[in-house]
């Protein structure tokens, strides 16, 4: 590895060689953590240059060492089993990137709060299996931060990843909410579709279901204390619009008959909700048709 910080990332799919397309930008080779091997090293820009990453790649279940920095970049029902793992390694900063609900929580508890992040990741990336690339269709800001707490190495895990425009929040968790509004929109509709992201901001019809998905999220979120930020319906649109050609993650799951991560998104807004007592029909409607797919699928 090339001096600098350690960083190890674990999940070399969509996200996690995004990821290590930003650090080998900034000078970082990483070292790259897979159960499964990657299914390629080529990242296609937006600006249709095609990157080779640069990395060490390692066995998960070999992964030892001190790192400064691991990236953890898996899909959420695997992030669990990493969170057990990271327990036995030696590491300054978990940075978690998983959508919806749940994992960071777990982190928290697992691994000391004062020691994981989040990145809620703006970005769109997709695996096109016809040219053997990744494709990243570019996106806007993204935010890393921790729940109430601040850590000024967050800082520098920004300027790593400063090809992702990162901005670092002293709370995170507004915009995590922000963007499980999102991913809640536009993950479901998308795989349920069958089509890119950008359809959702052409679609008409589809407009009272965001707003419906959207005002659930809200009302959860504002009964947990938690007040978003932005509009999430412009939100949705604007992520929609700047992310267009994307192939969402779970419209990539669904055709190729993986598990989703839909438990994590629609399926969190619905138990928090009964929790709570706020009615989630919007999100409950799209949670157990995504469910459907992947019974169809025989995913589960």
């Amino acid at each position: 590895m090339v001096p600098g910080p350690r960083v190890l990332v674990v999940g070399p799919g969509s996200v996690g060689s995004l990821i290590t397309c930003a650090l080998n930008a900034s000078g970082v080779v990483p070292c790259v953590a897979y159960r499964s091997k990657p299914r390629s090293n080529l990242v296609r820009c937006p600006s249709g240059e095609v990157r080779e990453l640069r990395a060490e790649l390692i066995p998960l279940e070999s992964t030892s060492g001190s790192w400064d920095v691991v990236f953890v970049s898996t899909k959420a029902y695997d992030a669990m089993g990493v969170v057990d793992k990271l327990r036995y390694l030696d590491f300054g900063l978990a940075v978690f990137t998983q959508n919806g609900l749940g994992v960071l929580e777990r982190a928290e508890e697992v691994l000391g709060a004062d020691r994981v992040a989040q990145l809620v990741l703006n970005h769109g990336v997709y695996f096109d299996s016809s040219s053997g690339t990744y494709v990243w269709v570019g996106g806007g800001r993204s935010y890393l931060g921790m729940r109430r707490r601040f850590r000024e190495e967050l800082r520098v895990v920004a300027q790593l990843l400063k090809p992702l425009d990162v901005e670092v929040v002293e709370d995170v968790e507004p915009y995590r909410w922000v963007k499980l509004a999102v991913n809640a929109c536009i993950n479901p509709v998308t795989a349920l579709l069958r089509v890119p992201n950008g359809y959702l901001a052409r679609s008409g019809e589809l407009e009272p279901i965001i707003r419906g998905v959207v005002e659930e999220v809200r009302a959860v979120a504002s009964r947990l204390g938690v007040e978003l930020p932005v509009d999430p319906v412009a939100e949705v649109l604007r992520v929609a619009e700047s992310t267009a050609r994307n192939v969402s993650s779970m419209l990539s799951d669904v055709i190729a008959c993986r598990r989703t991560e839909v438990d994590f998104i629609n399926g969190a807004v619905v138990e928090l909700g009964r929790k709570l007592s706020v009615p989630t029909p919007y999100n409950e409607v799209l949670y157990r048709l995504v469910k459907s797919l992947e019974g169809v699928c025989g995913s589960v």
